[in-house]
């Protein structure tokens, strides 16, 4: 089993952190040198990611892009934090690195108890900061809610709600809408 060592004193360089990465069995996020350790994620979350993915695959694909998921770390600030979304797409061009997607145009966070305030706040001011985002969405998976935030004229953000089964997530730039009960397939959801 290979652990940070004092994670929490020692800082570490982008590729030191990559190198350690390849073998660790814990993913650790990368804030401006400190290894900060990834929790395991829940089936459900899980579910809700693949559903996600079903919904964008193959008519992304087919425009340019390529969807990421788990295991792929974006690069939010250069040289400063990279994080570990649940879902990245990115235009296929963006190949300069085999680890890292530069420049995420979509990036999603399935959140839980733990992690809902981290990703809505703490995530949201860093991932609406990067230059090439379009998108960032936010799913709950203990309620059937999402958040989707999009950029939009001006590079101004505008937040949009769903909370019903038969509402449309509507991702206009890439010709794409589809319901909300469809990221909650196979879920069965308080009432």
């Amino acid at each position: 089993m290979t652990t940070a060592p004092d994670t929490a004193e020692k800082l570490y360089t982008v590729e030191q952190w990559l190198e350690f990465e390849k073998t660790a069995e814990v993913r650790h996020e990368y804030y401006f040198g400190k290894l900060i350790p990834m929790a395991g994620e829940a089936k459900r979350a899980n579910r809700i990611a693949n559903n996600l993915i079903k919904q964008l695959d193959d008519h992304l694909y087919e425009r340019g892009f390529e969807i990421f998921d788990h295991d792929i770390k974006a690069e939010v600030v250069p040289n400063g934090v990279y994080r570990y979304p649940d879902l990245v797409v990115a235009p296929v061009v963006d190949d300069e690195h085999d680890y890292i997607v530069k420049h995420p145009v979509l990036m999603a966070e399935v959140t839980s108890d733990q992690s809902g305030q981290r990703d809505r706040i703490k995530k949201r001011k860093e991932y609406l900061a990067i230059p090439s985002l379009w998108y960032y969405l936010v799913a709950d998976q203990d309620e059937m809610l999402v958040e989707l935030h999009i950029r939009g004229e001006g590079n101004r953000w505008e937040t949009q709600y769903f909370t019903e089964p038969d509402d449309m997530i509507r991702l206009s730039r890439f010709e794409l809408e589809f319901p909300l009960k469809a990221v909650y397939m196979r879920l069965k959801m308080p009432l």
